[in-house]
């Protein structure tokens, strides 16, 4: 106020517009930003026992890192609150806002999806473990209660440089580095030796199993992308498409379906999204041939050893190994070539509207058919048989990697608990208690226990019920809502959103944990951040 009094009495004394003071750097902000920095680097590589504590140690690196953040902002701004100047009597006071007023519906959605956890957890029949998920992984109340105080913080305090998103770049590819060199049995950190042969098998880089290897490529490699895209300086998109290379690469060495599944819905998304600017469709083709591209060169990486490797599941081999391959590369560097050349002859030509909604259509068709497809033989024809298509197109107890039990069991477990359990939940990641009837019947699957539903939705259904999955939606969808509405107004929306959109993808078939799921939760902060930065942005104007 008093800065504003001062510039419409200069303007008015010289007659001349008021001009836009410089916005500072708050210490705060940086704070925020070196959070984000050490998330973004260090949390992922972070790790003190091989492989066996890592949950553990990625558990407890993020409630230390954001404890810190959040007392430390705390202390800054009661210090600001004391030490703040008398303002001038003589300039209005613009009339206070509720606190209800300052709150958007992303905020709400937290604070719900919060209290909802609270109810779910004093109603459990175990409150200890339920507030530190002792029986599952660590997703109890004490870390949705970090996720929610991260997400204050990051969207109050939060100021974009690029270089934060040039620093996930460079702690990706060393995270996507290691996972190449494991999967050909090169161990620079010496952890093989400590592993069982499955361990061994099962395990790769600094994040876990390769699901969760999985889980974190859907994660960072979608941001690599898009800022390949958005960027405007051509040394940080040669960064981000070499990022997004060795992602791709990386995703080859873990055999998990999750990845392929959330990286392919997001791709299929996002050519939709840039469709209609030939820039983007460009930059969009460019980095698919950069993808399939470092495919190749790992099998020349595996010529180097002989082949000896972990394995390639038999979708991955296509990519690495097959001629198909070569022949996706090709079209895909021939289509990218073609692009170019037309920007380059006609700069700035408008694509038809009727691009991206022909493209919509046909994908949409194909999903509908693949659904088709596999209710049919789910459950018409249940006989006939589908060789290796089995685990995928005909749904059952054996379908994913027995998934198909754990998700047929957990519609029964909600359908027989109480009113109360199916409005709460039996408590947050008690997931282990509620299926454990099914446990002898899960061991001719070779698992003696489970304390995950491989499906994120319905391990919150089970666990904090209807009203708690429904405010977790309320999360996710009310980002995705929010980034494509003010997308145009502020493009990296597009490289936020990606992460979320490729995450909750996966997340249908895997698990959440505190060892990606934080960067999830992040990126849905960055998101909010960007949207309220735009709204006053547009509210200044």
């Amino acid at each position: 106020i008093i800065l504003k009094g001062y510039y419409i009495m200069t303007s008015a004394k010289h007659k001349n517009p008021p001009a836009k003071p410089k916005e500072k750097y708050s210490v705060q902000q940086a704070l925020t930003n070196y959070y984000l920095l050490v998330m973004f680097t260090l949390f992922p590589l972070f790790f003190t026992d091989a492989y066996f504590n890592i949950r553990h140690d990625k558990y407890y690196f993020f409630i230390i890192l954001t404890g810190i953040l959040v007392i430390a902002e705390f202390l800054i701004i009661m210090t600001a609150s004391v030490d703040k100047p008398p303002e001038d009597s003589k300039l209005e006071k613009p009339k206070p806002k509720h606190l209800y007023e300052e709150l958007s519906f992303m905020d709400w959605a937290f604070i719900v999806f919060l209290g909802i956890n609270v109810i779910s957890t004093l109603l459990s029949a175990n409150p200890l473990d339920a507030l530190l998920g002792t029986q599952g992984r660590n997703n109890g109340l004490v870390l949705m209660a970090f996720y929610t105080a991260a997400y204050f913080m990051i969207t109050r305090c939060f100021k974009y440089f690029e270089y934060i998103f040039v620093a996930l770049a460079f702690g990706s590819m060393i995270v996507y580095a290691l996972a190449i060199l494991n999967a050909f049995y090169v161990d620079p950190f010496g952890m093989f030796p400590l592993l069982n042969e499955q361990q061994t098998i099962d395990f790769t880089s600094t994040i876990g199993n390769k699901n969760l290897l999985s889980s974190y490529i859907c994660i960072a490699m979608p941001v690599m992308i898009a800022m390949s895209l958005i960027t405007k300086k051509t040394l940080l998109r040669v960064i981000y498409l070499v990022a997004t290379g060795f992602g791709f690469a990386a995703l080859m060495t873990a055999d998990s379906d999750s990845g392929i599944l959330g990286m392919a819905v997001f791709m299929i998304i996002y050519l939709v999204w840039f469709s209609n600017s030939l820039v983007r469709l460009k930059r969009f083709f460019l980095s698919a041939t950069v993808m399939l591209l470092f495919a190749k060169l790992l099998r020349l990486f595996s010529l180097c050893f002989d082949d000896k490797s972990k394995g390639f599941d038999k979708f991955q081999e296509i990519f690495v190994f097959s001629g198909i391959g070569w022949i996706l590369f090709a079209a895909c560097a021939v289509i990218t070539g073609i692009l170019y050349l037309i920007d380059y002859k006609k700069p700035n030509i408008t694509i038809s509207k009727a691009v991206p909604i022909a493209l919509a259509v046909v994908f949409g068709l194909c999903a509908v058919a693949m659904i088709g497809i596999m209710v049919y033989f789910s459950c018409i024809d249940t006989k006939t048989d589908l060789g290796s298509f089995e685990r995928i197109i005909r749904f059952n107890d054996i379908w994913g990697t027995h998934r198909g039990f754990m998700w047929i069991r957990s519609i029964w477990i909600f359908g027989d608990a109480s009113f109360i359990e199916k409005l709460f939940g039996v408590g947050p990641d008690m997931f282990y208690s509620a299926f454990s009837p099914y446990f002898d019947d899960l061991s001719k699957y070779g698992d003696s226990s489970t304390n995950a539903a491989h499906n994120e939705y319905l391990n919150y259904l089970i666990t904090i019920g209807i009203t708690g999955l429904l405010s977790y939606l309320a999360i996710v969808c009310g980002t995705i809502k929010n980034a494509v509405k003010y997308a145009k107004e502020n493009p990296m929306l597009i490289a936020c959103v990606s992460a979320v959109i490729c995450y909750a993808v996966q997340a249908v078939v895997n698990l959440y944990q505190p060892i990606t799921t934080p960067l999830f939760f992040i990126f849905i902060a960055l998101c909010e951040a960007f949207v309220r930065n735009t709204k006053a942005e547009k509210t200044a104007v």
